[in-house]
């Protein structure tokens, strides 16, 4: 089954290409779909779509890697990377990755976290989502934002950690 309609794959490449500074790692944290279910572990109902989702975005671009973990034969990786649900996408710029660019780093604000960034998608991306998601992965691999001067100096004004969650809906 093909997630992105072919109609839309050139643009999408050429929207990557065009955009893209440095190379950008998606992680999709998945449970395997089991015949047995474990109390406490919901199964994961979309991430074969999510993979399946991620796997074609990447073919679409050399400046992004995707990197599959399975909770369910690792549940380590759950503590190490923070993650509570499935599936979640993460968005990061790769280390020690190529910029066609670096001088944008000067005005760049990130979120801190990992790597610089800590983006996340909880649930699949698809639908309308699948357009914030492309912007998400634009801005991570430029290492900035399109924030006005005000925000950015908000932002850069606290001196705290903050957790931010942003829930959407279609309706």
């Amino acid at each position: 089954m093909t997630v992105i309609a072919e109609k839309d794959r050139p643009t999408i490449r050429e929207l990557l290409a065009r955009e893209l500074v440095a190379e950008v790692e998606l992680l999709l944290f998945t449970r395997g779909r089991s015949r047995v279910v474990t109390s406490g572990q919901p199964e994961c109902l979309t991430c074969d779509e999510t993979h399946e989702l991620l796997d074609e975005l990447v073919d679409l671009s050399d400046r992004l890697q995707l990197t599959t973990f399975d909770l369910g034969a690792d549940p380590d990786t759950s503590t190490r990377y923070n993650v509570t649900s499935v599936p979640t996408v993460m968005i990061r710029r790769r280390e020690n990755s190529t910029s066609i660019d670096d001088s944008s780093q000067e005005s760049a604000v990130l979120v801190p976290g990992e790597r610089g960034t800590n983006v996340r998608f909880i649930g699949l991306p698809g639908g309308y989502e699948f357009s914030v998601l492309l912007a998400d992965v634009i801005d991570v691999s430029k290492g900035r934002t399109d924030l006005s001067t005000e925000t950015r100096a908000a932002v850069q004004a606290i001196d705290r950690s903050v957790h931010i969650q942003v829930f959407v809906t279609p309706t």
